[in-house]
Parts: structure tokens; sequence; C-alpha cells
């Protein structure tokens, strides 16, 4: 569980330095990013510290909390929570919150039913927060994989309860799922999150979705066909793309993810160099991949800024979560 909050919050705080950027413009201002660097003066963010993170990690921290609490998660405690850290993140107008969650906690602050307020969620914000639900139900004395299903449903169905919204969030947990379990593979983890794209957009109200395993497949393809790492990373920009669609950004993290065999520095540096959503994708990226590897896997130096910069402490964190879990 360390290497998974670990991992999350590291590859978001460094791909807040390229969020909204091309891959062109990356190219153009940084080269090859590799550390921590400030956004350009057009980014919500440029003048924070080094090493901040925004909402991918605060709310798959948010989640890691109540896990720790114990007691299922629900819609309405799930909704109770994020209104609560809205609230203490800037409310309506942080800058950070994506359209889906910024409609959904208006109806919330409203009143509304959380069971309804997430029917026009499409895009990845529930992708992005739910990796540390699959490894508590890997570790956990009697997690499951359908435990885990429920428990993600749960927490997406405030502001992504859509067949688009679900079939990502049930991807990542359930590639954090197998990532988790002794003796994991590459291949079985990209397996499992086709499976959960499979098996999400079962769930939720209706909408149009581009089938999210059938993207997984053709980013595994795009990689296994290039020739280098750039060219990589350009036929992933441009095949399968890197918007807030979960057919594209979550998508585009797997495919990161296989280029990079799962080591997760490398991974990290792929995903934040990608362009487009690069604190969603680094974070998926690095969530997977250090529920796999572990936390040691990571820079030590690059953590400690982390931790530092917003007040935490991974492993005590993910001692909590599991514990809470087990209750």
């Amino acid at each position: 569980m360390a290497g998974c909050l670990a991992g999350l919050a590291l590859g978001d705080s460094l791909g807040r330095a390229t969020e909204f950027m091309t891959r062109e413009s990356i190219r153009a201002t940084h080269g090859w990013l590799t550390d921590f660097a400030a956004p350009s003066t057009h980014h919500p963010g440029h003048a924070d510290p080094l090493g901040v993170v925004t909402d991918d990690s605060t709310q798959a921290l948010m989640i890691a909390r109540l896990l720790a609490e114990g007691g299922a998660l629900t819609p309405p405690r799930m909704a109770a929570a994020l209104t609560a850290w809205s609230r203490e993140a800037g409310g309506l107008d942080n800058p950070y919150l994506g359209p889906s969650t910024r409609q959904a906690l208006r109806a919330l602050m409203d009143g509304a039913n959380p069971a309804e307020t997430g029917r026009k969620g499409t895009t990845n914000g529930g992708a992005m927060r739910v990796a540390p639900i699959g490894v508590a139900h890997a570790l956990a004395p009697g997690g499951s994989l359908a435990g885990c299903l429920r428990d993600v449903i749960a927490a997406t169905t405030p502001t992504h309860n859509t067949h688009a919204g679900m079939q990502g969030a049930v991807c990542v947990a359930f590639a954090a799922h197998a990532a988790a379990q002794p003796g994991a593979t590459l291949a079985g983890i990209l397996e499992a999150a086709q499976a959960g794209a499979r098996e999400g957009r079962r769930h939720g109200v209706w909408s149009w979705y581009t089938p999210l395993d059938g993207r997984i497949a053709l980013a595994r393809r795009l990689v296994a066909e290039t020739a280098d790492r750039d060219a990589a990373l350009d036929a992933l920009y441009a095949g399968i793309g890197v918007g807030l669609d979960p057919a594209e950004s979550v998508a585009a993290a797997f495919g990161v993810l296989a280029l990079a065999d799962g080591e997760p520095m490398a991974a990290l540096q792929a995903g934040i160099n990608l362009g487009g959503d690069t604190d969603t994708v680094a974070a998926i990226v690095g969530a997977i991949s250090g529920a796999w590897q572990g936390i040691a896997a990571f820079d030590p130096a690059s953590l400690a800024r982390v931790e530092a910069v917003n007040g935490l402490d991974f492993r005590a964190l993910a001692a909590a979560t599991l514990t809470g879990a087990r209750a």
C-alpha cells in the first residue's frame, strides 16, 4: 500500500509541471523532464512549491483515510467526504477540480442525492483516486475482487456514475488489485485492467463510451510496434490521446506502463513527458507500478520532498489503511 500511495502522489506532483502542455511544447520547454519543475505561468499552481500534489492525490488519500477508519464505503459516505474535502481545498473555486467532480459537488452541496449527482460524470476523476481500494482488497484479510468492485462503485457513484466513468475507475482498481498480489506480472496487471474496464461499464447509467479495454489493447500494440521510447510516446499521444476521457488518459497510462516494463521511475518519467493530463497519467502509472514494485522502487529524495511539502507519511497512512480495511 505504501508504494501505491507514494507512487500516486509522486506521479501527480511531477506531472503538474507539464499538465495541459502538448508533447511538442514539453520537448521545447524541458527537453526530457526527469525531476520536479515549475509549471508555466498559465497554470493555476505555477507559484506553488515544487512537490505539491493536486486533487488526484488528495482525493486518493481521502479514500485511504476512509478505509483506515473502517466500515463500508457507501455513496453517502463518499459524498460527505468529498464535500468536506472540497471545502478545505478551496470549494468550487479550486482550479484543479475536473468538470465532472465540480458539477457533482455543486449538486451535493445543494443537498442532492449522491446516487443521482454523478449521472453526467464521464471523465477520469473516478479512475485517478481508486487505486488504494484495489490494493486494500488485495492485501487485507477477507479482501476480494468482489469487495473491490463494490467499494469502487460506491466511491465513484457520487461523481462519475456512468458507463464511461465506471469503466475507468474499475479498470484502475482491478489493475491495482492484481499488482499487489504475490507473483504479479506486468501481463497479468494489464489483463486485469482490461477485465476491469469490461466489468466497469456494466455499472452506472448509460453514457457514450469508447471501450477502454480495446484502447488499452491498442496502446499495448502501439508500444510494441515502435522502435524507441520517444516514438512510442508519440504513438500514444496521437493514437490514444491524453484528454480527460478515460479511453484516452487511462488507456495511455497503461500504454506508458507497458512501455516502461512496469519500472516505476521510468514509467513516471514517460508519463510526465507524454503531454495532456500528465498529472493523472503519471498518478495512475505511479499507483499501479508502486503497488507492484513497492515504495523502495521510487527515488527516496523525491518522495521525501513530496512528504515534507504536503505533510504526508506514506508508510504510516498505508499501515493505518490496511489496519482499517481488516476491521
